[in-house]
């Protein structure tokens, strides 16, 4: 065990041991191994191919993909084997790819400071269902491909991690991509703390408006840089310099002010 030595006034006298020094026990972040897809679909639906035909035929006379019937719930029994391997990669997907969030119902907004919540495996099951329903589609105009289930095979996870991916993207595409902080992140931002909220809130508005305003939008409102810009009418370089100068105003004058800014940026 390593010990922590200080050294004594006189050196003729020694080292004092001062204490023990624990050994660290740090835990690695966990990586989670994708299962292999061993088993695809159940076997038991004869003419997958001519059951997804009729059903593209049933939603093309329909014009829209709205009550799917008794075909496509033939298929999604079918592919039973094929969403239970991807519920499975549930965790190897949160150790690869980190945790996503989605936008609180406005009900869920009056009883949450969050905006946002953690995306969670009951939205994740939501998630495979409406990319297995978008790749049936596919297939069904498709004429090339051999069958349904190597289509699936070759697509499914591919776009099931791109749309787990593209859930960094908040629904306003002038805001700024979501992080994993974003379940305090608040439209217009509030600070928990009532002292800080009332301190920043105050000193901001003791700016020039220009200033004041650059920072409402850019920080309180989570706008990226060319939003904000687009927003104030000025060029990007002009914003980002203002922005600049606001911060740097802040930072001499009330560093609390400053930090507490600065620290929204994560979200």
């Amino acid at each position: 065990m390593d010990t922590l030595l200080v050294g004594l006034s006189e050196p003729e006298e020694g080292l004092l041991k001062v204490q023990d020094e624990p050994d660290l026990e740090i835990a690695l972040p966990q990586v989670f191994t994708q299962p292999p897809l061993v088993q695809l679909q159940r076997g038991k639906l004869p003419h997958v191919e001519l059951v997804v035909a009729r059903l593209h035929q049933a939603t093309t006379s329909r014009n829209g993909t709205n009550g799917l019937g008794a075909d496509y719930q033939a298929l999604v029994n079918e592919f039973q084997p094929l969403f239970a391997w991807a519920i499975a990669c549930w965790d190897f997907l949160l150790s690869t790819e980190g945790c996503r969030f989605v936008l609180r119902s406005q009900d869920e907004q009056l009883t949450h400071r969050g905006d946002y919540r953690v995306v969670t495996d009951r939205d994740f099951s939501r998630l495979l269902h409406r990319i297995f329903r978008q790749d049936v589609l596919a297939f069904a105009q498709r004429p090339l491909e051999q069958s349904l289930a190597g289509y699936l095979r070759t697509h499914f996870w591919d776009a099931v991690v791109e749309a787990y991916r593209r859930l960094e993207d908040p629904p306003d595409p002038a805001q700024r991509k979501l992080s994993p902080y974003s379940y305090l992140r608040c439209i217009p931002y509030q600070f928990l703390n009532a002292f800080h909220h009332e301190r920043v809130m105050l000193r901001i508005h003791q700016l020039p408006p220009l200033h004041a305003k650059a920072l409402s939008l850019y920080f309180l409102n989570f706008l990226t840089l060319p939003a904000t810009a687009d927003r104030m009418h000025l060029s990007v370089d002009s914003t980002e310099d203002t922005l600049r100068r606001s911060l740097l105003t802040l930072l001499v004058e009330d560093r609390l002010v400053y930090c507490l800014l600065r620290q929204i940026e994560r979200y």
